[in-house]
């Protein structure tokens, strides 16, 4: 069993990322798509309606550039997951992950946000 998922975690991280699908049963996100925020957000919460495994996620700039954040793919099944986020400063960002669900449908999601403060 652990080789079947590890084997699906590996498969979903090759799925290219677009604006969240209801697939998977997302229900709702810290931050909504195309977002203007007075304040960068500190962390980033996603809750979907089944069990799921978030096994990557990128945080890009205007610019494509990589912005680091402290993340491990999970290890369990959940519901919520909280990541936090690194401090941004303003600029247009864009937040993507792929997602396992419980059922094997990998599912990808992403929003697109602005920070037009500090």
């Amino acid at each position: 069993m652990k080789n079947k998922l590890l084997t699906l975690m590996l498969a979903a991280a090759l799925v290219g990322a677009s604006p969240a699908l209801a697939h998977g049963g997302m229900m709702e996100t810290s931050i909504h798509d195309k977002a203007s925020l007075a304040q960068a957000p500190a962390e980033f919460k996603v809750t979907f309606q089944h069990e799921s495994a978030i096994t990557s996620l990128m945080l890009m700039d205007a610019n494509k550039k990589m912005i680091a954040v402290d993340f491990k793919p999970s290890r369990t099944m959940g519901k919520e997951f909280t990541i936090p986020l690194p401090t941004l400063a303003k600029g247009s960002y864009t937040l993507s992950w792929k997602s396992l669900a419980k059922d094997g449908h990998a599912m990808p999601g992403a929003v697109r946000f602005t920070v037009t403060g500090q």
